[in-house]
């Protein structure tokens, strides 16, 4: 493949020579045909490559989530067995303590009794709690059914001393346990309908001198492990099986196949996929691809100390068709892209193909690179060695290096006394003190450490008992990791998150893509959107459409270059409301120094770009008001400045018009009276419009209004020789109004 990535260069050099020749010899149809065949090859292998590159992604993520989810599953059946077994070191221990030196038959029954009711009542785990001599005959029996616990009466007890539990169980040492296969339970030879998964568990009773005296047995429902076991593994639910030692299923998706053997079926994992079972069943875990699929497998040691080859197997199978994906469903699924890249020049092409292949393996050594930084770090633990008496033997450098202790100062002293802090000394000295007795030992422990400047580190320990060459518990040894930063920056976390969701402002977290991860409840008071309808889509959901793309442009633009934008958005809410909001809006980094997201911080302004729009109103009625005052002024000056000497030419003329003339002069008189009242009629305009009287509202009749009008004219109206007709409609109603003003308009118009 490399090779003929390095000819790509040369070939299309060639290609374009040749191109320039061709070009010369025949049409442009037939060039452009030949020219894009040649680059429509050069296509293909980059779209391969391409191909072979998400294939192998794609494989490499398969395989984690396989691991994760059986060890998943395999942890949870552990976890189930282990409470299990807790339980039944309980009541074996109780049991011990009530026989005290007699033989069970002299247990004060009614206790141990009660003592398994209650037990059987609470746990809801346990079919029968039963209780055994040495001969196999049961003592007591309690019955768990329909919900409630019930001793079996004397007469009803059974002998067990033929069960291949108890034969399995008498010679057992104190302390150990025997677990039975996972089997459906049967009655009477029968197999109990409905199905009853059931596990035996059985521990020998031993009395104060270490005589054995009996066996407790546990009847657990196996169901419940089942199904715990389902749940964790939900995620592959339709590929996991769960194999018992023989390849037999105990769980798997194609129900029919289960509890094969108690039905004589043959049918097992081992024979469906033979080889792969020899790999399985040879080891603890592993992954392997073979020619039935991809198969991940987990073991669940059910006896690790006794029996280290009594264990179940955890299988997740995918087939190959579930691994590959077709050509034609890839293609169809990036044809969009690729209908976009094949309008590009070859050279682009090729370069944009480069650019992808170095991205790629420049984003898997980055991710390399972290994983193997990250498991180096944690490697570094610290250790420590206690005993009983609370003396430290041993302590490692990291757990030096995090405290400031020497070792000199460390090893040989009292741990309790000098380095813990005073609310945990009574705590560790009990369980410290309580070692012989202390059969569920603390795994995980989290303690202060005192450092030497006197500060506190809090470090989570797993712990393990030290034994002595005769098997006694001489002390503790811990390996912790110093949590102190972890638990501080998760305080730090919580806080900054209780203030995001508390905060008065809007807060919008995306990712590189502009797409939404997170709001805060601002948001979705302001926008009515909800965090499950915005998540995954753009911010863009919110536009009226009033912002211009420039503006959004120039938005992203400063932003991808690690800018601040502040501005102002028109958006528009779930309900169809417009509303506005101001915003800032920046980067965030990780600690690489590249963007992972931007950080949206807004304000709905709404309210108070409602208040200055009507400031900016009143303002300009303010100005207008204004503006009319000083025209106002003008107008008064004006009419002042010209009425006197109007009045003057006007009364000039008529003293002249009543002399004897000629009808030139008199006619000349009567056009210069006619232009004085026009004038006077344009005064008193300016002076009204700039000085409007106030409105005197009163009920008025319309057609006396009208006849009152005409009236006041009927000079003017004989001096023109105008006949005015009035006619009105009976039952005019009466309308407020302005009468003068009314008066006035009607004689304008006639």
């Amino acid at each position: 493949m490399g090779k003929n990535l390095s000819v790509i260069p040369q070939t299309l050099r060639t290609m374009n020579a040749s191109a320039k020749t061709v070009t010369q010899r025949f049409s442009l149809g037939r060039y452009f045909i030949r020219f894009f065949a040649a680059f429509a090859f050069l296509f293909s292998g980059v779209a391969a490559i391409h191909y072979f590159l998400n294939y192998g992604a794609e494989r490499r993520s398969w395989e984690t989530r396989e691991t994760l989810n059986v060890e998943l599953g395999r942890r949870t059946i552990l976890t189930d067995l282990d409470s299990v077994l807790g339980d039944l070191g309980f009541l074996a221990r109780s049991v011990e303590q009530a026989s005290a030196d007699g033989q069970l038959q002299d247990i004060a029954r009614p206790v141990v009794a009660s003592l398994f009711q209650t037990f059987a009542a609470e746990k809801h785990l346990y079919d029968q709690i039963r209780l055994l001599d040495r001969e196999g005959r049961e003592v007591l029996r309690v019955n768990y059914q329909a919900g409630a616990p019930r001793v079996v009466a004397v007469d009803s007890l059974q002998d067990k001393s033929g069960r291949y539990y108890f034969a399995a169980t008498k010679d057992l040492g104190p302390g150990q346990v025997y677990i039975s296969p996972l089997d459906l339970n049967i009655e009477d030879g029968v197999i109990e309908v409905p199905f009853k998964p059931m596990l035996r568990f059985a521990r020998p009773v031993f009395d104060a001198a270490g005589g054995r005296q009996g066996l407790l047995l546990l009847n657990y429902y196996g169901e419940r492990l089942i199904s715990n076991f389902n749940r964790a593994s939900a995620n592959i639910a339709d590929h996991v099986h769960l194999l018992d030692t023989r390849g037999y299923w105990l769980s798997n998706p194609r129900q029919e196949d289960q509890w094969g053997f108690m039905f004589g079926n043959e049918r097992t994992f081992a024979k469906r996929y033979p080889a792969a079972w020899r790999r399985i069943i040879a080891e603890r875990s592993g992954q392997f691809l073979d020619a039935d699929g991809l198969f991940t497998f987990g073991s669940a040691d059910l006896l690790p100390e006794r029996d280290p080859s009594y264990r179940w197997k955890i299988v997740s199978h995918l087939p190959l068709e579930s691994l590959s994906i077709s050509p034609i469903a890839f293609l169809r699924q990036n044809l969009s892209v690729y209908g976009a890249v094949l309008a590009l020049l070859a050279l682009g092409s090729l370069l944009l193909a480069q650019a992808r292949y170095h991205h790629h393996w420049a984003e898997t050594q980055r991710e390399y690179e972290r994983r193997f930084r990250q498991t180096l770090e944690n490697i570094e633990l610290a250790a420590v060695s206690v005993e009983r008496n609370g003396q430290a033997t041993f302590c490692n450098k990291h757990f030096l290096k995090i405290t400031g202790w020497q070792e000199e100062e460390v090893v040989g002293s009292d741990w309790v006394e000098h380095f813990l802090p005073d609310a945990d000394k009574a705590e560790v000295r009990a369980i410290l003190g309580g070692l012989d007795h202390l059969d569920d030992l603390p795994s995980r422990y989290e303690m202060k450490v005192l450092a030497r400047n006197g500060d506190e580190r809090l470090i989570a320990w797993h712990n393990t008992l030290s034994y002595s060459a005769d098997g006694k518990a001489v002390g503790i040894t811990a390996i912790g990791e110093d949590i102190t930063e972890r638990r501080r920056a998760e305080d730090q976390v919580r806080k900054l998150s209780r203030a995001m969701e508390q905060s008065p402002s809007i807060v919008v977290i995306t990712d590189r893509q502009g797409r939404i991860e997170y709001i805060n409840p601002k948001f979705t008071e302001v926008s009515g959107y909800t965090l499950e309808e915005v998540r995954g889509q753009n911010p863009r959901i919110l536009k009226s459409g009033v912002t211009s793309p420039g503006e959004y442009r120039e938005l992203w633009r400063t932003i991808t270059r690690g800018g601040e934008w502040r501005g102002e958005f028109h958006n528009r809410r779930k309900n169809g409301e417009l509303y506005w909001e101001s915003a800032s809006i920046s980067a965030v980094y990780n600690r690489q120094g590249e963007i992972t997201n931007f950080l949206a911080v807004k304000e709905d302004i709404t309210e108070r770009k409602r208040l200055e729009a009507t400031v900016a109103e009143r303002n300009r009625e303010l100005a207008r008001t204004q503006t009319l005052a000083e025209m106002g002024r003008m107008a008064s000056m004006i009419a002042h400045d010209l009425r006197n000497p109007l009045s003057s030419v006007k009364m000039a003329l008529k003293i002249f018009a009543k002399r004897p003339a000629n009808g030139e002069a008199a006619e000349i008189c009567a056009i210069g009276l006619d232009q004085i009242r026009y004038m006077e009629n344009i005064l008193a305009d300016m002076l009204t419009y700039t000085r409007p009287e106030a409105m005197r509202l009163e009920w008025i009749a319309v057609d006396k209004l009208l006849e009152t009008s005409v009236a006041m004219l009927q000079g003017r109206l004989e001096e023109l020789g105008v006949q005015v007709v009035s006619r009105f409609q009976s039952g005019l109603p009466t309308l407020p109004g302005d009468g003068n003003k009314l008066r006035q308009v009607f004689s304008n118009l006639i």
